[in-house]
């Protein structure tokens, strides 16, 4: 009875959660439903899924797989890389089953098979997007269902504000009781729409997606073989390889194309035809010779054989001014430079130097390609996306108003000369000291600070560029203090946001870790592999010769040392950095291995246990990743603006509240209404950015003192 009396309980709750009640459960499912969630990669492209039953069957959607038995590989939450087999797809739905061709069992989730969800229920997606990062699990996040769909991902979809975006493709939805009730399948541009693949249209076709068979064609036309994201460079690819059997062997660099072929990029490719086959008609843009990097003008490198090389510029110099007039920023001078004609530069040496650009063939706009993630398919909003969004009910919210009351005094809005909001500030001392994000105010001129309907001029007092936080103070008492909590929030643990008469709330994601710049966050590839032993070779040689080891990996852990030369691993000889690579790549975490290490004049026979690959062994610059991050950015601003810097920051909780650029400054809150965070960027559809309190007292002793010293 005692048992019956719990399960009717918790069915009850499912429809009706208080935010703690939510709270409670979605923490306590979180683990579950991300250990559940795969990442699909094949033709060099990934997507998600999810496993339904302990011998590996998985539910993904249609343009994930595609095609019935093509061979991939799937990516577990414990770091295992395993082979899987395509079964049937139905692109009249975009549901689709893989098989894991690997013994079990493995850790899933149950799925309905007739509707049980209906509209304001809240909701879990999980998923991979951007594709598997290293170091991160699968991100969770809240939403609330909108329209209760039972027949397709298309026309009679789960529609719900749980944002997912780009590699999120054939991901979970959950409903709190932890069942699957829908796949992730497309967008709108709108945040708040976002459309799942009911599981009802899946299990009535089940059967013959268990057989193999195909419904439908594709919504998005895919390669079959080669590079899956190469297609809008087909026709340049064939231009250029046909001038490069005509031209290469009269150029050095073509004809080392020639002796060993690479895949190159569309503006290296168009390079190469400008040189040997140029357009006369082509449009022409001037160049003067020197490469800038980084936000002040830094010149970083300069061009052979041009107008720079000729002049007195050197690598270093920093261009403070051109044809007199000031510039700080790179683009500043970028927007003169491109008005052509003779330039007077100001360099930081005192000199003033003038340049007469030559004219090159223009710099071509190539069209980025998803770099390395499967895109999600993106429907534009049709009328009834129009709808006014679904709130909590009112004994939701009504749990939360007094956050909202609480905090009416601490959360200022921020204005500039025209009364245009800018973005929002915290107060941390009654005598007129907030904390709000730098880069918003920096260059605004007439700032001022709204307090019960009046303007009060603000000065800035220090900026810690690395966390983008300032120091400020308005000339006003009565404001009240915030209070820090000091311990970090969960996986899955449900937030708000109060930001004047509104309160935004949501879940921490992921758990918290460093915001990488454009270009640093790298996916999982099959190519590196997940397999860590955290240990670097030393350039000098390709023989795998240890170089550095890093502290706590399994290499420093089993007493590898510096210089060591591994020479066999797993019974097999090993003479270069390579063939080491390739033989970890068949390798999963958790798997002891043995390998045979020259220490000097002797062998040293060591069995170390791989671990997960931490972000932080992936912190070099990638292109596919930078691409990846431009073309995520640009879907997640067709949906509302984002933060003009949004990545590039120490330690951060990672969260789905769907703020505007002008909430950002506000605290981010727990139930109790303690201070977990300072939201610092709205950085993309899915992701919201906060510094977390455990490192907000060093950095506001740090402002504090700079502004006492200036």
């Amino acid at each position: 009875m005692k048992t019956l009396l719990f399960l009717l309980s918790l069915t009850g709750s499912v429809f009706s959660q208080t935010p703690k009640e939510l709270d409670r459960i979605v923490r306590k499912l979180a683990p579950d439903l991300v250990d559940a969630t795969v990442a699909i990669m094949l033709n060099g492209g990934s997507g998600s899924g999810v496993i339904v039953s302990p011998q590996g069957l998985v539910i993904t959607a249609a343009h994930v797989t595609n095609d019935p038995k093509k061979q991939m590989k799937v990516l577990l939450s414990d770091g295992r890389e395993l082979p899987a087999t395509s079964l049937g797809v139905d692109h009249e739905t975009d549901g689709a089953l893989l098989q894991i061709n690997a013994p079990g069992p493995f850790p899933y989730r149950p799925y309905v098979v007739t509707k049980t969800y209906k509209i304001n229920d809240w909701v879990i997606a999980t998923g991979h997007p951007g594709g598997p990062v290293v170091g991160r699990p699968a991100p969770i996040r809240l939403g609330r269902i909108s329209e209760a769909g039972t027949k397709s991902g298309f026309s009679d979809a789960i529609t719900t504000s749980a944002t997912v975006i780009s590699g999120d493709s054939g991901g979970p939805l959950y409903n709190l009781k932890g069942e699957v009730i829908g796949i992730n399948s497309n967008i709108s541009g709108s945040w708040r729409i976002n459309k799942h693949v009911p599981l009802p249209s899946i299990v009535a076709r089940w059967d013959a997606l268990i057989a193999g068979k195909a419904f439908g064609r594709p919504m998005q036309p895919q390669q079959e073989t080669g590079d899956l994201f190469n297609e809008p460079y087909a026709e340049l690819r064939e231009r250029f390889e046909e001038a490069l059997a005509k031209h290469g062997k009269d150029d050095p660099e073509g004809m080392a194309l020639l002796k060993k072929p690479r895949l190159l990029d569309p503006h290296h490719m168009q390079e190469f035809l400008d040189r040997w086959e140029p357009n006369l008609e082509a449009p022409k843009s001037p160049r003067y010779g020197f490469q800038l990097e980084g936000r002040a003008p830094r010149i970083t490198s300069i061009i052979p054989n041009s107008p720079a090389a000729t002049s007195a510029l050197v690598t270093g110099d920093v261009i403070t001014a051109a044809n007199g007039q000031p510039v700080t920023r790179t683009t500043d001078l970028a927007l003169i430079l491109q008005k052509g004609g003779k330039v007077l530069l100001t360099i930081n040496r005192g000199k003033t130097v003038e340049l007469k650009p030559m004219e090159v063939t223009a710099r071509k706009h190539f069209p980025q390609p998803v770099a390395g993630v499967i895109d999600m398919i993106v429907i534009e909003p049709t009328e009834g996306d129009n709808r006014p969004e679904q709130v909590p009910a009112k004994d939701f919210t009504g749990a939360l108003e007094f956050i909202r009351k609480r905090f009416a005094k601490s959360v200022i809005p921020l204005k500039d000369g025209r009364g245009k909001m800018l973005v929002s500030a915290t107060v941390i001392h009654e005598i007129g000291q907030l904390i709000t994000k730098a880069s918003e105010i920096e260059d605004v001129k007439d700032l001022s600070a709204t307090v019960d309907g009046q303007d009060y001029p603000v000065t800035i007092m220090a900026v810690d560029e690395v966390t983008d936080l300032a120091l400020i103070n308005i000339n006003l008492t009565g404001l009240v203090p915030v209070n820090w909590e000091s311990k970090e929030p969960m996986v899955g643990q449900l937030l708000v946001t109060p930001g004047g008469r509104t309160l935004m709330s949501g879940v921490i994601t992921q758990p918290g870790r460093d915001a990488p710049k454009k270009g640093y966050e790298l996916n999982h590839t099959s190519e590196k592999p997940s397999a860590y032993l955290g240990v670097t070779f030393s350039v000098e040689t390709s023989a795998p010769v240890i170089e550095t080891i890093e502290l706590g990996s399994p290499a420093d852990k089993i007493g590898i040392l510096e210089g060591d030369k591994i020479i066999e691993f797993e019974g097999f000889s090993v003479t270069t950095i390579e063939a080491l690579a390739e033989l970890l790549t068949k390798r999963s975490p958790g798997d002891k291995v043995e390998i045979l290490i020259e220490r000097g004049n002797e062998e040293v026979k060591l069995k170390p246990i791989l671990d997960v690959r931490p972000a932080t062994a992936a912190g070099s610059f990638d292109r596919q990743a930078s691409q990846r991050d431009s073309r995520l950015s640009q879907l997640s601003a067709r949906g509302g603006d984002l933060s003009r810097r949004r990545d590039d920051f120490p330690y951060v909780l990672y969260h789905d509240q769907p703020l505007s650029p002008h909430l950002i400054g506000t605290p981010l809150v727990d139930l109790k209404g303690e201070v977990v965070g300072i939201n610092i960027a709205r950085a993309m559809r899915h992701r919201s950015l906060a510094i977390p309190t455990l490192n907000l007292d060093s950095v506001i002793e740090k402002l504090r003192s700079e502004a006492l010293n200036n």
